[in-house]
């Protein structure tokens, strides 16, 4: 649900971007409203949207105001126009690449349109408050690579062979899988089976660190999203 009015929302983005709303400019819609933006989970957390855009989609402009860690999960070329400015044309993405926007302390509002042979897939993890002290992650060493490590969140990427493991620190997380996996996750109330899908995703809470072991037979790609 959008804090403020939505007619309030773009003025302050007229008044972000250095210019004033166009007369014939599109309103903008909240995030959860533009058809191809799924909201799958949510809590007091996180929003967790799947992002789906068939080749020679456009999206209906939309408004960011959270803060959101973005997995990109199979590539296309997009076209992104902000608000009352020209597009934009982005190549594809690598599945995998992930990045944090600041969105809270300057929203957006903004369309994409894939304009690529292929559909673009990726997921945003909406950072809406955090789950407390780092109690176990701030003093250890995480697995390379970190991708983002700021106030808000710990991002790291996964590459587990078969058999291999991970340790996943609280106080709580959003795990991402980019590739299908098969995992077992060992936490302190018990054995967990996970079977993922691309965009699959498994939400933890918990003081205790957790064990995250790929049980398939083939390589995996994840991203663990840490929320501070």
């Amino acid at each position: 649900m959008v804090a403020r009015s939505l007619g309030g929302l773009a003025l302050a983005l007229a008044v972000a971007s250095g210019g004033a709303a166009p007369a014939s400019a599109e309103e903008p819609v909240p995030i959860d409203q533009e058809p191809r933006h799924r909201l799958v989970f949510s809590n007091a957390h996180v929003r967790f949207f799947d992002v789906f855009l068939p080749p020679g989609y456009r999206s209906l402009m939309h408004v960011h105001h959270h803060d959101g860690v973005f997995v990109n999960i199979a590539p296309s070329e997009t076209l992104a126009e902000d608000w009352s400015q020209p597009g934009v044309l982005r190549p594809g993405r690598t599945p995998g690449e992930s990045y944090f926007i600041g969105y809270a302390t300057r929203p957006k509002a903004h369309r994409v349109s894939n304009v690529g042979q292929s559909p673009y897939h990726v997921t945003d993890t909406e950072i809406l408050r955090g789950c407390g002290t780092l109690k176990h992650a701030a003093d250890k060493p995480v697995a390379p690579p970190v991708i983002v490590d700021n106030d808000r969140v710990r991002v790291t990427r996964l590459e587990l062979p078969p058999g291999g493991s991970a340790t996943l620190h609280g106080p709580c997380g959003m795990l991402v899988s980019v590739t299908p996996a098969t995992l077992m996750l060992d936490a302190p109330g018990g054995r967990e089976r996970l079977e993922l899908e691309p965009a699959g995703f498994k939400w933890r809470q918990s003081d205790q660190s957790m064990s995250l072991t790929n049980a398939g037979t083939e390589a995996i790609l994840i991203v663990d999203i840490l929320v501070k």
